[in-house]
C-alpha cells in the first residue's frame, strides 16, 4: 500500500496543518431581555421578589353630560373605596452549564482556546435567559394579526389568516398599547426614549422594508421621504429604525405559530413594565472556572451560573404580532 494523503491516519501521519485563526461565532440577536423591568434582590433578602401593578385610575365624576364637579364644602364626595393593586411574585430558580476541560487539552490547544470557550459559555448563558423571558412574553393574551387592508393589521383574526407585515401594523400596534395605558420605555441603552420597542422575526423585518402597496403607508415611502443622510442609511445600511414611536428590532430567537392552517412568525411589542425578571446579587451571569477536584489535579471545569427568574406583569403592556411566514 502506497503512502498518500488518503490513508494518513493508518499511518500516523498529520497532514493537516491547523490555521491559528478561530472561525467567527454564529450568533443570536438577542432582544427579548433587554426590555424587562429589572428588579435585583440583596443578599439576605430571600429569593421572592414582588412586583406591584396599580390600576389606573377612572374618569372621577365622568357623566354622559360632561364632568359632575364636588359641590362646595363637600367632605365625602367622590371617595375611592379602595385602589386595587396587583402583585406579581418572581421566585428564583438556578440556570446554569458547565463543560470539563483537562489540562492536556488546555496545554495542548493553541492560544486563545481557553479565552473562546470562556466565551461560548457566556453566550451560551445570554440565549438561555433571553429565550427563558421569551418564553414568559408569549404568555400574553394581547395580540394583532397582519392584514392586507390599510389598518395593516387587526385584533381579530380573518378567515384567510394572517399576512405579510407592513409597516402600519406596527402603527396599529402602537395604537393598542396607548388605547391600555402602557407607557413607552426610557433610560434603555441604545434605545430611543419616550418609543415601545417592537422585536420582530428576520422574515418580518424584510416584509416590512420591502413592502410596496397602494392605499397605506409603508415603510420604503417613509425612508424615500426623510431628507438628508439618515434616509440614505436606513435603506444602504439595513438600519429598520423607529416608525411612528416604536423603535425594531429583528432577532433570529422568535418562534412560529399556526393560525388558522397558516404557518406565522410571532413577533412582539413590549411597553415599559410589560415583563418583569428578577435576580440576585446582580443580572449578569457570573463565568466559573473551577478544579474538578480529581485525584490527579488534571481536570478543570468552566461553567455559567446565575439566579434568574422572569414573569409576564400585564398582557397589556406586551403584544404579539402575527404573520405569515
Amino acid at each position: 500500500m502506497s503512502h498518500n494523503t488518503g490513508n494518513a491516519a493508518v499511518d500516523d501521519i498529520l497532514n493537516t496543518y491547523l490555521n491559528k485563526a478561530f472561525v467567527s461565532d454564529l450568533m443570536f440577536d438577542l432582544q427579548h431581555q433587554k426590555f424587562t423591568m429589572k428588579g435585583d434582590i440583596p443578599k439576605g433578602g430571600g429569593n421572592v421578589l414582588r412586583f406591584n401593578e396599580f390600576t389606573p385610575p377612572t374618569k372621577t365624576g365622568y357623566t354622559t353630560t360632561g364632568t359632575t364637579a364636588l359641590v362646595e364644602g363637600s367632605v365625602s364626595g367622590n371617595e375611592i373605596a379602595h385602589i386595587t393593586i396587583t402583585p406579581t411574585n418572581l421566585t428564583l430558580a438556578e440556570f446554569g452549564e458547565f463543560v470539563k476541560v483537562t489540562s492536556l487539552y488546555d496545554l495542548a490547544s493553541q492560544p486563545g482556546t481557553r479565552e473562546r470557550m470562556r466565551k461560548r459559555m457566556s453566550d451560551g448563558a445570554a440565549v438561555t435567559l433571553d429565550t427563558y423571558t421569551h418564553g414568559k412574553a408569549r404568555a400574553t393574551t394581547a395580540a394583532i394579526y397582519a392584514i392586507s387592508g390599510v389598518a395593516g393589521a387587526s385584533s381579530s383574526i380573518g378567515a384567510a389568516g394572517p399576512t405579510a407585515l407592513g409597516a402600519t401594523a406596527i402603527m396599529f400596534g402602537r395604537k393598542v398599547l396607548k388605547e391600555a395605558l402602557a407607557q413607552p420605555f426610557s433610560g434603555i441603552a441604545g434605545h430611543p426614549d419616550g418609543t415601545y420597542a417592537a422585536v420582530l422575526s428576520e422574515k418580518q423585518e424584510f416584509d416590512i422594508v420591502s413592502e410596496i402597496t397602494t392605499g397605506r403607508a409603508y415603510w420604503n415611502n417613509g425612508v424615500v421621504n426623510v431628507p438628508g443622510q439618515l434616509g440614505q442609511e436606513k435603506w444602504v445600511k439595513g438600519y429598520m429604525g423607529t416608525i411612528y414611536g416604536t423603535a425594531c428590532y429583528s432577532t433570529n430567537n422568535f418562534t412560529t405559530a399556526v393560525i388558522t392552517g397558516t404557518t406565522c412568525d410571532v413577533g412582539l411589542m413590549y411597553a415599559d413594565g410589560g415583563i418583569g425578571a428578577a435576580s440576585i446579587a446582580q443580572m449578569q451571569p457570573e463565568i466559573i472556572i473551577n478544579d474538578v477536584n480529581s485525584p490527579y489535579k488534571n481536570l478543570d471545569s468552566i461553567a455559567w451560573h446565575t439566579y434568574y427568574e422572569a414573569a409576564l406583569l400585564a398582557s397589556a403592556r406586551v403584544v404579539k404580532i402575527y404573520s405569515v411566514s
